[in-house]
């Protein structure tokens, strides 16, 4: 056919145009590259697909506060396959809400989430963690344990139980925004916390220890959170001008301490964090992300969890994404980008606001936007995975979403992927953490100082200028009958050295009573049933040694176990 050349400038023209539009004579359609529909990645062998079950308030589970415990069961286990039906492998639930437990606890009162009543235990008994567990792990999913840590009670009234923390301590309770908080900047706060969560960390086998993004309160203009008592008597250097800094040290000294109490207590639990999306802001802080600046984690809410990751106080990270794709705010490609790039070698994966999808008021504005992230996040080598929320959500999802999901997504089984404490990055950190060490060492002498003033007991004798920490390891190994075995690494030649276990109870202010058991020369002891059941009712468990045998005194000792002590701490405690 012979064209003029006016036709073959159209036709060249028109050929340009389905070019750039992605037009195709075999579907008659754009491109989904140019509407903005992300092409399918395929899933790898290992992927982290969570999901989020939310007790406050009944958002997820139980569905009312007031259910018989078979009907409590009965809604875990069709969430559970639920779940299944979306090959998700990871279960984290919400088990200390709002100063309560879903679980048995010496320090904290039932939930009335759980029984309708704060401080009221299920009826007929059970231990709704420890029978979650075991339904999780039965199906072959791992179980996050989520804590609010600060929270006392949520909106609306109901009275607390009179013996919980809050209700005893109301000094350390404070109302902001017609809620209750407890304030981080008391000591007898975050001994209590870690103590809460330690709890949970010796008694149930949960595969992890979780957090979300609420410390400090979220900002509310016109509202102060009243913690000027405590910012005065514990503020030290950062008094008077600096409270942001003081509350984001406090948070800071929360969860370092956490992460070296769990280490301490099972090195195989995993403890993450799943923070706001925006760190800092770009326009704050060059290190930040892009985007139009509005709340960050770090500024608004005290929680620098950039530095948690760098300084390795944290095994993983599930930043809260829940925007779209070209959000101002927060950009979700844009985002993602980001956390990828600032997690100094700790695993991430991604929260992704599934709620969104089951609405059509502040939900998605184009239908497949959770499917289109996931493919995102798959093609970034650095994004191990995803976590949904919320549970009670996957039921509102319309019968083509879930298909859509199914088929495109998660039609395949995954594995856990297990490497979660990936080492961080040395060479990046440095610098920081030689300033870490110094400034450890200048807390220890203070506290060193106190622990020995409070050691007010005889016959053994800690001079200050004699303290050492022992190299190596210990073990506790526990063999036939009960006994135990307790061993300890030493580079030096043992049968130069003489070695003890010293138990020390607290008998008062600053007093403590001891008992000391000589074991010789060799670094290895083996417990009774009955020594052990005594050992573990101690405050403090020290190993003790001497390299001179004539002497009685034991003047350097390390860490073993820690129980409660309110007054001081012993800053020599093993580092695993």
């Amino acid at each position: 056919m012979n064209l003029s050349p006016l036709s073959k400038m159209l036709c060249l023209m028109l050929l340009i145009f389905f070019s750039l539009t992605g037009y195709s004579k075999d579907d008659g359609m754009i491109s989904a590259e140019k509407i903005g529909i992300d092409k399918p990645v395929e899933a790898g062998i290992t992927e982290f697909r969570a999901v989020w079950i939310a007790t406050i308030n009944n958002i997820d589970w139980p569905s009312k506060s007031n259910l018989t415990v078979e009907q409590q069961k009965s809604e875990f286990l069709k969430l559970l396959d639920t779940f299944q039906q979306f090959n998700l492998n990871v279960v984290i639930l919400q088990v200390r809400a709002a100063s309560d437990a879903f679980y048995e606890s010496k320090s904290e009162p039932w939930s009335l989430f759980l029984t309708g009543k704060q401080g009221k235990s299920p009826s007929p008994y059970y231990d709704p963690l420890a029978w979650a567990i075991e339904m999780c792990h039965q199906r072959g999913m791992e179980l996050h344990a989520w804590f609010n840590p600060f929270r006392v009670r949520n909106l609306g009234y109901y009275p607390l139980d009179p013996n919980s923390f809050a209700a005893q301590h109301p000094q350390y309770v404070k109302e902001f925004d017609k809620k209750y908080f407890l304030d981080p900047g008391y000591p007898e706060v975050i001994s209590h916390l870690v103590e809460v969560i330690a709890e949970v960390a010796h008694n149930y086998e949960v595969d992890a220890i979780l957090m979300d993004d609420y410390f400090y309160p979220y900002p509310v203009e016109g509202k102060k959170f009243g913690d000027e008592k405590s910012f005065a008597n514990f503020g030290k250097h950062f008094y008077p001008g600096n409270i942001s800094g003081w509350r984001r040290e406090n948070i800071n000294h929360f969860i370092e301490l956490l992460h070296d109490t769990l280490r301490n207590i099972n090195p195989r639990i995993k403890f993450g964090i799943s923070p706001f999306g925006i760190w800092r802001n770009k326009s704050t802080d060059p290190e930040g992300s892009v985007g139009l600046k509005g709340m960050s984690s770090y500024d608004d809410l005290y929680a620098d969890v950039r530095k948690w990751l760098k300084n390795g106080w944290i095994d993983y990270v599930i930043p809260q994404l829940y925007w779209e794709k070209g959000n101002h705010f927060g950009d979700f490609t844009a985002m993602v980008q980001w956390w990828s790039e600032n997690t100094f070698g700790k695993p991430l994966y991604i929260g992704q606001a599934l709620y969104k999808a089951t609405t059509e008021k502040n939900g998605w504005s184009q239908p497949e936007e959770i499917n289109n992230q996931i493919n995102f996040l798959r093609s970034n080598d650095k994004v191990r995975g995803f976590a949904f929320y919320s549970a009670s959500n996957i039921g509102k999802l319309s019968p083509e979403k879930v298909k859509s999901l199914v088929d495109n997504q998660l039609k395949s089984a995954a594995n856990l992927d297990d490497n979660r404490h990936a080492t961080v990055n040395t060479t990046t950190v440095t610098k920081d953490a030689q300033q870490v060490a110094v400034n450890q060492l200048k807390r220890d002498e203070v506290i060193r100082k106190d622990f020995e003033e409070a050691l007010n007991y005889n016959p053994i004798s800690i001079r200050g200028d004699n303290w050492t920490v022992l190299p190596g390891k210990i073990s506790i190994k526990k063999l036939e009958n009960g006994v135990r075995s307790i061993n300890w690494l030493v580079q030096s030649d043992p049968e130069n050295e003489s070695f003890a276990l010293v138990s020390l109870k607290k008998t008062g202010d600053r007093r403590y009573r001891q008992t000391t058991i000589e074991i010789s020369s060799t670094a290895s002891f083996n417990c009774s049933t009955i020594q052990w059941q005594e050992l573990k009712k101690t405050e403090l468990l020290l190993v003790c040694r001497n390299r001179s045998k004539d002497s009685e005194r034991f003047s350097s000792f390390f860490h073993l176990k820690r129980r409660r002590i309110k007054s001081v701490d012993n800053p020599f405690k093993h580092k695993h």
